[in-house]
């Protein structure tokens, strides 16, 4: 893997992540209000950055490899946020996420 591509991967992995805390702010306000609005404006941006990455990473990699990468990383971000904002995981969301860690290592080992 390139300098180039990884940067890809791990921008494609943010902007999702970023995609998806927008959103939670988002639902904070009610529909169609200004903050609404601009949170969700901006949360689609991020999703379109994401896609396009996405398209290019899969030039240079596996599908069957690079999405559960990509997908454990994104939740892994997600649950960090969740954590700095008050959000609290059990035992078995923990587990969830490091069985989700030791599976992306031996796929791509």
């Amino acid at each position: 893997m390139t300098i180039v591509q990884a940067v890809m991967v791990i921008a494609a992995i943010f902007a999702t992540a970023f995609a998806q805390v927008l959103l939670k702010k988002a639902s904070y306000y009610d529909i169609r209000t200004a903050s609404w609005l601009l949170l969700m404006g901006i949360s689609a941006c991020s999703y379109a950055a994401s896609f396009v990455l996405y398209s290019r990473i899969l030039k240079y990699f596996q599908l069957n490899k690079i999405y559960p990468a990509m997908t454990v990383g994104q939740l892994i971000l997600v649950t960090i946020y969740g954590l700095w904002i008050g959000e609290v995981i059990d035992t078995r969301h923990a587990l969830g996420l490091m069985l989700g860690v030791i599976s992306i290592y031996l796929v791509l080992s």
